[in-house]
């Protein structure tokens, strides 16, 4: 089923770390980049009426975390720094939330921040 001609946007979470943004984007800019260009590739995907359920199957950089909560890493480039891009896809207002972004390290911790803000919202 093909959703409403409306286009989705973008909603920056209140728990989105700048500071963390900007520290991850100055040591590691080519994979920083590439994480925001499949996070765009993903909404464009969505103003062409995909559904969430189809566009998380076939787009190969989406990760599902759970309780509506998507991973988005850099693919390509292959053996670089492992980037991931929390959102949360708000369907009846057609808003994708960026919740955080993080490393191998931090994972744990995003996806329970992701799931705490989703829960909140």
């Amino acid at each position: 089923m093909q959703q409403a001609n409306k286009n989705w946007e973008y909603k920056t979470a209140s728990c989105f770390s700048r500071s963390t943004a900007d520290r991850i984007c100055k040591k590691h800019p080519k994979e920083f980049q590439n994480v925001f260009q499949n996070l765009d590739t993903y909404k464009k995907t969505l103003d062409e009426g995909v559904s969430l359920e189809q566009a998380k199957r076939t787009l190969p950089f989406i990760h599902n975390e759970k309780n509506g909560l998507l991973a988005i890493d850099q693919r390509p480039p292959k053996g670089g720094f492992q980037l991931r891009l929390y959102i949360y896809p708000h369907e009846q207002t057609q808003t994708i939330y960026v919740i955080t972004i993080g490393d191998k390290q931090t994972q744990q911790n995003d996806i329970k921040t992701g799931h705490q803000f989703i829960q909140a919202l």
